[in-house]
């Protein structure tokens, strides 16, 4: 049953929806419009209904008009939804079904069905005057409202939003538009913390830049273990990082702490504390935020220190008559090259006669093959170690498929470990990789990755402690036992 008051039938153009009849006067309280359909199931005519009584509730009502449930149906309201009443599942009857007895007496889980609302046909509905619906048990559903001016019903749609936090629908010339209030967070005060800010930012800042400085020397221990720039930059970032973390959970530990400690005291009459609002937790990122965007410069400072007045990406060179040769950042001593020989042995050994990862090798060549060693500057000056400079001079050649595999680029690698001119007494790996098959662009750009694979593996060795590094000397000397290789050379003094 739906109710409708004198004024509404000027808002729904109720004569455009009338098959015949009329619609509701001011002081009529027992009369009722009914649908098309159902007029003819009662044996109502449709066109002329006056005069016909239907009993609602128990008592008589004049039928003064009977529309057409077909427009009703179609008629929408300013949400999109159509004008007759809806039932919602919590308005349904709560009687369970035999499944659902039967589903809990064997004690398996149930779940109550929860649908949308559904609104009922137009055909089962009738339509009667609002007090009349109301004093019978009838429930406020929806308000239709009509202003003189759109203006005016903005303003008033603003107060009653406000108001009652309802949703409202408004039908103007520009089309239908929804006003909505919702609670929303404000800050105040944020121009008071600017110049705070800016002092803690250069703190950190000039607390970044002096560790940055004084620890010079641990940089350069990056470096020589072969970390690249941006690296050493990431190390301070995530060094800054972990600070701002701890210090926003020891601040918000000592928060609590001192708010159990003084609450209810003069020192913090008056105050509430929220630790579950949204604006502590705004504070700690905007905590995080300064001190990472104080360590910026420093760790670009630092990342300078590491090799200044180099590019800060490795490239390739390019290749000459299909070979390319690099020279690997990784200095040795002679007594480790042997080590170092064996982890690559291993390394490559493991990727023989395989179809996936970045490369397959095969035909594994050990050679000893020692340059002259450069001497050092002052002849007086002694050696890294006692016995430094020893004949043998490890050179590995290997052929490899590089990945993906279906381009076909093969290629052969020779790794030689050959004294260094920069650095008397200590070694230096020579890479030249000769392109025997495949599209040369391809191959040139792919062996990127597979140089920086080889430079992650020596990385990897230099982590290794001295137990693991005997162990591949070891297999050094396997690997030439099993492949009938020649012996290398005994140890001896400088050549």
């Amino acid at each position: 049953v739906m109710g409708l008051s004198a004024d509404e039938p000027r808002l729904w153009d109720i004569q455009a929806l009338l098959v015949g009849g009329r619609g509701f006067t001011a002081a009529e309280r027992r009369s009722v419009l009914l649908p098309d359909r159902m007029a003819a199931a009662l044996g109502i005519d449709p066109r002329q209904p006056g005069g016909s009584e239907i009993s609602l509730w128990g008592m008589p009502f004049e039928v003064v008009g009977v529309f057409s449930a077909r427009k009703l149906q179609e008629r929408l309201d300013l949400d999109g939804e159509p004008l007759t009443p809806v039932t919602f599942p919590r308005e349904t009857s709560t009687e369970m079904t035999e499944e659902e007895v039967e589903s809990l007496e064997s004690g398996e889980d149930l779940r109550e069905f929860q649908s949308r609302y559904q609104h009922t046909a137009a055909d089962l509905t009738v339509i009667v005057p609002y007090p009349t619906l109301m004093a019978a048990g009838g429930r406020l559903k929806s308000v239709a409202v009509r202003t003189e001016s759109a203006k005016q019903f903005q303003a008033t749609a603003q107060h009653l939003v406000d108001r009652f936090g309802l949703s409202l629908f408004s039908g103007e010339p520009d089309g239908t538009f929804l006003y909505h209030a919702s609670d929303v967070m404000s800050y105040s005060g944020v121009p008071n913390i600017i110049i705070p800010l800016g002092i803690s930012v250069f703190i950190v800042l000039n607390t970044m830049i002096g560790s940055v400085y004084e620890r010079k020397r641990e940089i350069a221990v990056y470096t020589s273990v072969g970390l690249a720039p941006s690296h050493v930059s990431f190390l301070f970032i995530a060094e800054a990082l972990a600070f701002a973390v701890l210090s926003v959970v020891f601040g918000y530990l000592v928060a609590q702490t001192t708010a159990k400690l003084f609450a209810g005291t003069m020192f913090w009459a008056g105050i509430t504390v929220n630790y579950s609002s949204l604006a502590g937790v705004a504070a700690m990122l905007l905590v995080i935020a300064v001190v990472l965007v104080s360590v910026i410069y420093p760790s670009r400072v630092a990342g300078e220190i590491a090799i200044p007045d180099v590019n800060r990406s490795w490239t390739l060179p390019p290749a000459q008559a299909n070979t390319i040769e690099v020279l690997l950042p990784f200095l040795m001593t002679y007594r480790e090259h042997i080590s170092v020989g064996g982890y690559l042995v291993h390394y490559f050994e493991g990727h023989m006669d395989v179809s996936h990862g970045q490369f397959s090798t095969s035909n594994i060549v050990l050679d000893f093959l020692c340059e002259t060693a450069p001497r050092l500057a002052d002849p007086a000056e002694t050696c890294p170690e006692q016995e430094c400079e020893l004949p043998e001079c490890l050179q590995l050649t290997s052929q490899v498929w590089l990945a993906p595999f279906d381009f076909g680029i093969m290629q052969r690698a020779e790794f030689k470990f050959r004294p260094s001119r920069d650095q008397p007494g200590f070694l230096e790996i020579h890479v030249r990789l000769i392109r025997e098959s495949g599209e040369s662009n391809i191959w040139h750009r792919i062996n990127k990755s597979f140089l920086h694979g080889i430079r992650r593996q020596l990385l990897i060795w230099r982590s290794l402690d001295d137990t693991s590094k005997a162990l591949y000397e070891a297999r050094m000397d396997e690997f030439l036992e099993q492949h009938h290789a020649p012996a290398r050379p005994a140890a001896g003094g400088p050549p």
